[in-house]
C-alpha cells in the first residue's frame, strides 16, 4: 500500500514557505497514528534523516486525516484514503516524489475450504486496481 506524506495547505505555508526539506521535516509537528507506528521514522531514515522527531498520536484513520486537514501535522496516509483531497487540494503532498510503500500479506489456512479460496482468488486478481505491484 502507498502512502504519502500530506499536509494541509495552511500548514505548508506556516512551516514550508522556502520548501520542503528532509531535514525540516523532523522539526516539523508530525501526526503518527499510535505508539507502535514506525512508519514516519522508516520514512525519515529514507530521507536520510535519523532520530526522533516532534509528533501527536492519533490513533483514528478518520481522525488522522481530520488532523491532517485541520493543520496539526504533517502526516503519511494511504493514497487509498484520501483521493479525493488531494484532488480537491485540501491535502498537499510534501515530497511528490518520495512515496512509502508497506507490503501487505494475505495469510489463510491451505485447507480453509471453498469460500475461503474463492476470497483469496478474488482479492488476488481485484487488489491490483488498488494496490502498488511489487518491484
Amino acid at each position: 500500500m502507498r502512502y504519502r506524506a500530506l499536509a494541509s495547505p495552511a500548514f505548508i505555508a506556516r512551516h514550508f514557505a522556502q520548501g520542503v526539506r528532509a531535514d525540516q521535516l523532523a522539526r516539523t509537528p508530525a501526526l503518527v497514528f499510535g505508539p507502535d507506528d514506525f512508519l514516519q521514522h522508516r520514512y525519515l531514515a529514507s530521507l536520510g534523516v535519523d532520530g526522533g522527531f516532534e509528533h501527536h498520536l492519533c490513533p483514528s484513520s478518520e481522525g488522522f486525516i481530520r488532523l491532517t486537514e485541520a493543520g496539526l501535522g504533517w502526516g503519511l496516509v494511504p493514497e487509498l484514503q484520501v483521493r479525493d483531497q488531494l484532488q480537491k487540494g485540501v491535502l498537499v503532498e510534501l515530497l511528490p516524489d518520495k512515496p512509502i510503500d508497506v507490503p501487505l500479506y494475505w495469510h489463510h489456512w491451505r485447507s480453509g475450504g471453498q469460500l475461503l479460496g474463492l476470497l483469496t482468488e478474488h482479492l488476488a486478481q481485484a487488489c491490483g486496481q488498488w494496490l502498488v505491484p511489487l518491484e
